[in-house]
């Protein structure tokens, strides 16, 4: 394993999966402050997990699997505060599981699989609320499955099977309409699963006890306040009908689809949460407002914060549930790390409501209309943003099936995370790109972001998205929608002159290779806005330029405040053909 990684700091993904490495993981690696996806599975890396991997804060996806490492899981991972899948299965791990992994922010997977484990499941586990997949089976785990398990509303596979685990399986739905292999070769684990043996009285005794002692708590607390609901009927008449639409969303009959996402059976309690967290909706948690839905902060847990996305019901109700419908058909097809991350929905007779990872920074275009948000946007970060978009989109466009058409990309509709990774976010007049469907719709997306076919033909194709995506890299690199620009464009007009003037210019020589990538954007940026659509190119297209090093002409920095789009267009241009000769 070569050291040399660790002096890439700028390096976001690395993945050396299935080459038959060996020898230890460098402590070098924990020098890679930038990445977020380290994959390393499948190798013959020996050792152990460097603590320093503790220190990569922009760690989202890390998997060790299939290897030969031994030792501890580190407590320092807890570090990786961004972390949402941890794959560590088929090693030599061994010793108890660190409580600490409880303290993440986990949502997608946790697999500890196939090493050796020992000691009881921490019950911090169940603090990983909106975790998907756990994994720990083929362990040596003792003891029995923690209670708090049934907070984990997100899960939707578990398997704790090949262990030493005994005791009743939690009551709750999740876990008795569970299949039996989830739970299999175990010491004595017991209760309502189908194929497990009943649990004897013994183990229930105190649970049986402490719900009888409730029982009778509550019949006398109903006693009580039978006598008083007697004593001050009208008045508790006249108090529940004045506070009737505060407590009827707490109350509220869920249809089939209910939280969907999370699971059908906890979507209540999350419901409970939401409400809780937002205070039933309070004005003073909303950070943002659309044309038919209003957005809310809800911090459900410490580490844990959604954004609420709530439909407006006021007019235009049918659209509004359109919208909503269009959301969740888009979202529950794709998952991508530039596309704001779906945790679930809710649906009531009432309201609906959509979840979504929150995003720190908030929209592009709140940041670029930010004097202080502006400056701190470089043009690196700015070139990167464009990038981030350009892989959301021909993801959505040629990774998906059906292929999904956005079809309102605007910078309101991107959002940054504290880290400035850009997410494509609002899918509410998205559509899925059937085969032999006629993609014809009625005229939809935001004024100064369409493709001016829309206006004359209303023909949703990909391209409309290109378009879209032009017009928004091109307010990226010019701090402000281009509207004036392309009403006044001239090929004559300097390069520098269109540049956000809250940054310097890129002139010094260290700069070259921010200055290229910055020019290149601006040329992809006026092909994507091409008014004949066909003459656009593909957002794989775009993608796959964008980050190909090859594909940026180099141009002379001292020459740069002469450059004209008309010199810069042919410069481009020639490059690209050469590129194709060659």
């Amino acid at each position: 394993m070569p050291l040399e990684i660790g002096l890439l700091p700028k390096l976001r993904r690395f993945d050396i999966s299935s080459n038959n490495m060996e020898g230890k993981i460098p402590r070098e690696f924990g020098k890679l402050s930038s990445i977020f996806d380290l994959n390393m599975s499948n190798n013959h890396l020996t050792g152990t997990i460097p603590p320093e991997f503790g220190d990569l804060s922009s760690l989202e996806a890390l998997d060790l699997s299939s290897n030969n490492l031994r030792g501890e899981i580190p407590i320092w991972l807890e570090n990786c505060i961004k972390l949402h899948s941890l794959k560590l299965s088929n090693n030599k791990l061994g010793g108890v599981i660190p409580s600490q992994l409880g303290n993440l922010n986990l949502h997608e997977v946790l697999d500890l699989s196939d090493n050796l484990f020992t000691g009881g499941i921490p019950p911090q586990l169940g603090n990983l609320m909106m975790l998907q997949e756990l994994n720990l089976s083929h362990n040596k785990l003792v003891g029995g499955i923690p209670s708090s398990f049934q907070l984990m509303i997100g899960l939707t596979s578990l398997d704790l099977s090949y262990n030493s685990l005994e005791g009743p399986v939690p009551k709750n739905h999740f876990f008795q309409a569970a299949p039996l292999q989830w739970f299999t070769h175990n010491k004595g684990l017991c209760g309502q699963v189908h194929g497990l043996p009943p649990c004897p009285q013994s183990s229930l005794e105190s649970r049986d006890n402490a719900e009888k002692h409730h029982t009778i708590v509550i019949l006398i607390v109903l006693l009580i306040f039978s006598i008083l609901f007697l004593i001050i009927g009208v008045f508790t008449l006249l108090y529940y009908k004045r506070t009737k639409s505060n407590t009827n969303d707490t109350s509220e009959e869920f249809d089939e689809h209910f939280f969907s996402i999370w699971g059908v059976n906890h979507g209540k309690e999350a419901y409970k949460e939401i409400i809780r967290a937002t205070k039933n909706f309070d004005e003073k948690y909303q950070i943002g407002t659309g044309a038919c839905s209003i957005v809310y902060k809800a911090t459900i847990s410490p580490g844990v914060t959604l954004a609420i996305k709530k439909i407006q019901e006021e007019e235009e109700a049918q659209e509004n549930k359109q919208a909503f419908q269009n959301e969740i058909q888009a979202l529950t097809k794709i998952r991508h790390r530039n596309i704001v991350g779906f945790h679930g929905f809710c649906s009531t007779n009432k309201f609906s409501f959509l979840a979504y990872e929150y995003m720190e920074r908030g929209s592009l275009c709140a940041t670029l209309r930010s004097e202080k948000g502006a400056m701190e946007l470089d043009w690196i970060k700015r070139v990167s943003i464009v990038q981030d978009i350009a892989q959301a989109l021909s993801y959505l466009h040629h990774d998906c099936n059906p292929p999904i058409i956005h079809r309102d990309i605007t910078s309101n509709n991107i959002l940054l995370d504290e880290e400035y990774k850009a997410c494509v976010a609002d899918f509410g007049i998205s559509r899925l790109l059937k085969p032999n469907s006629s993609h014809w719709s009625l005229l939809a997306g935001t004024y100064g972001y369409m493709a001016p076919e829309l206006a004359y033909a209303m023909r949703v194709t990909e391209k409309c998205d290109v378009y879209s995506f032009g017009i928004v890299a091109l307010e990226v690199i010019c701090g402000t929608h281009p509207g004036d620009l392309l009403s006044n464009l001239s090929l004559s007009m300097l390069v520098k002159d269109i540049l956000d003037p809250r940054l310097p210019l890129p002139l010094h020589i260290a700069d070259q290779v921010t200055m290229n990538q910055v020019l290149f954007v601006i040329l992809i940026a006026m092909h994507c806005i091409n008014t004949d659509p066909q003459a656009r190119p593909t957002m794989r297209q775009v993608s796959e330029r964008l980050f190909s090093p090859k594909s940026w002409p180099t141009f002379d920095i001292f020459s740069f405040q002469a450059l004209t789009l008309h010199h810069l267009i042919n410069i481009v241009q020639t490059h690209i053909d050469d590129q194709v000769l060659e």
